[in-house]
């Protein structure tokens, strides 16, 4: 009996020996460190663009018409040729227009003699009423037939000249150099002017063209004139062609309550690779830097702190403390009494964009968070420019080591510099 109760005793003593090594072992044991997601700041490019779709056109382009009708002679010109400014495109049967202009030549003559004739019948009666042979009412009546007469001559002149232009019309020309992109008639074809000028020739410019991009209402305020752009076209996707924006036009475009504006892009195009209509994939260079010092924007997260389990108030008390180190004024109130504000408000005004370009990130040092303030320039749509406050090689944080696959990897693209989309 007395052996059993020391069996149980010698069991229970085990059972708390193991309890109180197993208790001791979790509570002496070092706590598991954080882990933490980092990148290194890196030198690399920012290159921020805004994409779209534009169609291009020729930036001189004419369209040649018929200022008279008739039957046309001959046609001269056709698809591709190309042309110089003045050069003879078509011909219109003339001979209604000869006839016309000859007329018109007869009608000259005959109110010119007319003229002559009146002009000699004045004076006379001129002098005859001088010499009191005719009278006063005889001589005014010689002065009015004169009157008529030169108003007859200036109505003939001016059909004789319709009547030469019209002929003149019958040889149509080229207003300007170019190639023929379109003919719309055919030797032999009638052509009618009574209402509108028919269209007969296209003739563009193909050396200089132009994109009209659609831009969507949330990009405008990032674009302005000047600014880079590239795009590709399906005809040639191996190539990439460069020009510049040149105009943002003001007219809005709503479709399906969706607002667009129209941009206009110049390019140059000497091997007239280019053709008119084609569909061109735009990106508009917004920002590009090079050799800078970047980061990835994951780590500008307003609310690194708390994702890092940090407190709050440390980074906030860190980020103030600095903003008014950075603009040496604790309060505006530090007015005079009656004095001007507007130097006072101008550097407060400086002060608050510069604080805006000031921001907090984190900084992995000795395995520990340590807030950064610095200052960002340029980004993208993945990295950030730092402009202060860090050099190359400081391990920012991204956030906590989940064990998930870091997303910039995802994306064939390491953090710390690159382009944007």
């Amino acid at each position: 009996m007395a052996s059993s109760k020391s069996g149980w005793r010698i069991v229970v003593i085990i059972a708390i020996v193991l309890v109180l090594a197993v208790g001791g072992f979790f509570m002496l044991r070092p706590k598991k460190k954080k882990r933490y997601k980092t990148a290194p700041v890196a030198k690399g490019e920012i290159l921020s663009q805004v994409s779209s779709t534009g169609t291009l056109n020729p930036i001189d382009e004419v369209v040649v018409g018929s200022q008279v009708s008739g039957t046309l002679d001959t046609v001269l010109v056709d698809y591709n040729d190309y042309v110089k400014a003045g050069q003879v495109l078509a011909r219109i049967d003339p001979r209604n227009y000869q006839a016309a202009l000859q007329q018109a030549e007869a009608n000259l003559t005959s109110a010119q003699v007319s003229l002559a004739q009146a002009e000699r019948d004045n004076l006379n009666g001129e002098t005859l009423m001088k010499a009191g042979l005719i009278s006063g009412d005889q001589q005014v009546q010689f002065q009015t037939t004169y009157e008529v007469a030169v108003a007859r001559v200036q109505q003939v002149q001016a059909s004789y000249d319709q009547a030469a232009t019209n002929l003149a019309y019958t040889t149509i020309t080229a207003p300007m150099a170019g190639l023929v992109i379109a003919r719309k008639v055919q030797s032999g074809q009638t052509v009618a002017a009574s209402f509108s000028a028919p269209e007969l020739f296209d003739i563009a410019d193909l050396s200089r063209m132009q994109v009209e991009v659609s831009i969507q209402e949330a990009d405008v305020g990032k674009l302005d004139t000047s600014m880079r752009v590239t795009f590709k076209v399906d005809a040639y996707p191996d190539k990439t062609f460069e020009g510049r924006l040149v105009q943002i036009r003001n007219d809005p475009v709503v479709s399906q309550n969706v607002v667009t504006y129209i941009g206009i892009v110049h390019v140059e195009n000497p091997e007239f690779l280019l053709k008119p209509g084609m569909t061109a994939d735009v990106k508009i260079e917004v920002t590009h830097v090079k050799n800078v010092l970047t980061v990835p924007s994951s780590a500008l997260n307003p609310k690194m702190s708390t994702l890092l389990g940090l407190a709050s108030a440390h980074a906030s008390t860190g980020a103030n403390a600095s903003a008014r180190a950075r603009t040496g004024s604790a309060s505006p109130a530090a007015v005079p009494a009656g004095g001007s504000a507007t130097a006072s408000d101008s550097v407060a005004t400086k002060a608050m964009l510069k604080v805006s370009k000031s921001q907090t990130l984190y900084v992995l040092e000795k395995g520990v968070p340590v807030p950064r303030q610095v200052e960002v320039g340029a980004n993208d749509s993945y990295n950030t420019e730092i402009k202060s406050g860090l050099k190359e090689g400081d391990l920012v944080i991204l956030g906590l080591d989940t064990g998930k696959v870091n997303p910039f990897m995802q994306q064939g693209r390491p953090p710390g510099g690159g382009f944007g989309r």
